[in-house]
């Protein structure tokens, strides 16, 4: 029952359309991991990913952190990715793109590999993958916030960047701590 509610889950959310305008002006692209994106609409597309994993990964962070300012940082990070995926995914509206809306293969694999950690492994585990996560954002929203070539989007990056900033910092600060 669970593996076929957990292919339900995820066949849904794989198929969920991000767009309402004519289904003859829809381009649905898929997130390229081989490299880092070289258009804005692979940007986009990436950037959609990355939140939609920030959440969902927190989202279970902020029910199974053993400690508390775990559980805290989890809880901020889906308000604060939430807020950011719901502007990306207007930008990718009013552009007519169509997103699919669930967890690449290797974000799966990686949101699969931390449930497997219990207690303060599991806290030592999440806090690593988001300092990773948001040390490679930072790095490619600084660039993205000049290189893009749609001006909304390199507003709405270069508003994003303090705050992934202020994650990747207080994700360190957190993750230290935790070494023991």
């Amino acid at each position: 029952m669970k593996t076929f509610a957990k292919f339900g889950v995820t066949a849904v959310l794989t198929l969920v359309l991000v767009l309402s305008a004519g289904a003859d002006d829809k381009k649905v692209i898929e997130k390229r991991d081989t490299k880092d994106p070289t258009t804005d609409k692979e940007f986009l597309i990436h950037a959609i990913a990355c939140n939609i994993f920030e959440v969902k990964v927190s989202e279970y962070a902020a029910k199974h952190a053993n400690n508390s300012d775990v559980r805290k940082f989890a809880d901020r990070m889906v308000t604060d990715h939430g807020k950011m995926r719901d502007a990306l995914l207007d930008t990718a509206r009013d552009w007519k793109l169509g997103v699919l809306e669930g967890l690449d293969k290797e974000k799966e694999a990686k949101f699969d590999d931390l449930k497997k950690a219990k207690g303060s492994d599991f806290d030592r585990e999440y806090m690593r993958c988001m300092v990773e996560s948001h040390d490679k954002a930072l790095r490619m929203c600084e660039k993205w916030s000049t290189d893009a070539k749609d001006e909304k989007l390199r507003d709405l990056i270069r508003k994003n960047v303090p705050t992934i900033r202020e994650h990747a910092e207080h994700a360190r600060k957190l993750f230290n701590s935790l070494k023991t």
